[in-house]
């Protein structure tokens, strides 16, 4: 049967059609129809491999939490386990129901955005920043640059940070191994910021690497202490770099 929730949408079922809320809008879908069949040993397999890219997602957003806390897009969620996903099925040599992030092709997290509304490359663009393992460490290199070019602005905004996340997790279950963060104050809108390097501490060994990039903007008052303008709505950040150490 079909009932009206608090917000007076439709939820449930009437006849042969179903009704959901998704976003706020209200879908229609025919119910599936009962064949009696059990599912096939390669849709089980599949399954399993889809539980354990859930997963996966799972202990890799605990890895990033202390940075991100909250500050992501209602859909950010399902685009990461659906990256995790597709980085484990490019490893063709391992059984389904065996799919794993590590053995696969980890680097396809490059460049998932926290929320789409405001992509970290629109607010930040430094050409020629440099990401280096060196010995088990790595080495972030950034250039000079000018705040006023090569940031984008809100209007609200006068300072800013720019950070780096790096967080290592164990390739057998990705639990968190090491946090690092770098980051950069940014005091006004037209300052230039000198080069600078920074070296992280020895990474653990054979540990899956995920640098994720971020811009926090305060705003300028004289009379109260800065606040921050991220917020789940805008949040300029990025997994910038993937790695095995």
């Amino acid at each position: 049967m079909a009932y009206l929730d608090a917000k007076g949408n439709i939820v449930g079922s009437i006849g042969q059609l179903v009704f959901r809320n998704v976003n706020g809008k209200t879908l229609v879908q025919a119910k599936p129809e009962k064949t009696g069949k059990y599912p096939s040993e390669r849709s089980k397999q599949s399954a399993t491999d889809f539980g354990r890219a859930s997963r996966t997602t799972s202990a890799l957003v605990r890895g990033l939490r202390p940075f991100i806390g909250t500050n992501y897009d209602s859909q950010w969620f399902n685009r990461f386990r659906k990256t995790v996903y597709q980085g484990m099925k490019t490893n063709t040599s391992l059984p389904q129901g065996n799919l794993d992030l590590a053995q696969g092709s980890p680097e396809v997290l490059e460049g998932l955005e926290f929320n789409l509304q405001t992509p970290y490359p629109e607010y930040v663009q430094l050409p020629g920043l440099e990401l280096r393992l060196d010995a088990g460490k790595l080495l972030v290199t950034l250039p000079e640059f000018k705040t006023g070019s090569q940031l984008y602005w809100p209007k609200e905004a006068g300072t800013a940070e720019l950070c780096y996340w790096i967080s290592a997790y164990a390739p057998s279950d990705y639990q968190t191994l090491h946090q690092e963060l770098f980051t950069i104050p940014i005091p006004h809108r037209t300052a230039t910021i000198p080069a600078s390097r920074y070296t992280t501490a020895e990474l653990p060994q054979d540990s899956l690497n995920l640098v994720t990039a971020g811009i926090l903007f305060y705003t300028s008052h004289t009379l109260r202490s800065q606040q921050t303008l991220n917020s789940k709505a805008f949040n300029p950040a990025q997994v910038m770099k993937v790695f095995k150490a």
